[in-house]
């Protein structure tokens, strides 16, 4: 398949794919085959707020060029969570298809930013302060449950073990307690980092960056 026909393909099979999904959906076509990876045609771009001709990756305003590329290879990234700058919550995936002379990749970038507005109010809807039977019984919940309880919930939401996150991961995933209001409890911070084995600095710059992006 020369490099043209790959470019037909990808292209025909972004533009259905948005069109099934509609607006929320954004696919885009990437060309790493100049040594810096070019968005050739994109659709739904108002999720990320990117264009053709442009060289932004989906994580941040960054360029990317094809050193990051050689560091994971050309394999399929698929679901992953992105909290994108202008507030937007996305979930990923990345296919790669190359040829002798080009290094093409799909990308479908979801929104559910409103999906996740929803489940964090339907979780509040629903969440309660303690079971009664145990409150009267003088067994009322404490925080340190609430801090195991709900940390393991989000990470279950984030899908990948914390030996293998990589800081994107540890974002989504601090991203998502704050969600739910978890920095909160007490010794919140110190647990968060415990777990995650960086430091108290860390979650607090990722706090500090949630902040500024709201």
């Amino acid at each position: 398949m020369t490099k043209s026909e790959a470019f037909f393909f990808l292209d025909r099979l972004a533009h259905g794919i948005a069109l099934i999904f509609g607006e929320s959906c954004e696919t885009i076509i990437h060309d790493f085959s100049d040594g810096m990876m070019t968005n050739v045609a994109i659709y739904n771009g108002n999720v990320s707020g990117r264009s053709p001709g442009s060289h932004n990756g989906i994580l941040d305003s960054s360029l990317v060029d094809t050193s990051q590329i050689r560091k994971i290879g050309t394999h399929d990234i698929i679901n992953q969570l992105v909290h994108l700058k202008n507030g937007r919550t996305v979930k990923s995936s990345t296919f790669f298809l190359t040829g002798e002379d080009y290094v093409l990749a799909l990308g479908i970038n979801y929104e559910i930013t409103l999906m996740t507005q929803m489940e964090h109010f339907l979780s509040s809807v629903t969440s309660d302060s303690g079971d009664l039977f145990s409150t009267m019984s003088g067994n009322e919940r404490s925080d340190a449950d609430l801090l195991v309880q709900l940390f393991h919930q989000a990470l279950s939401r984030i899908g990948v073990p914390i030996s293998a996150m990589k800081k994107q991961e540890r974002f989504s995933l601090v991203a998502l307690l704050k969600e739910q209001d978890y920095f909160r409890l007490q010794k919140s911070v110190g647990y968060v980092a415990k777990q995650l084995n960086v430091s108290k600095y860390t979650i607090y710059k990722y706090l500090k960056e949630l902040d500024a992006d709201a």
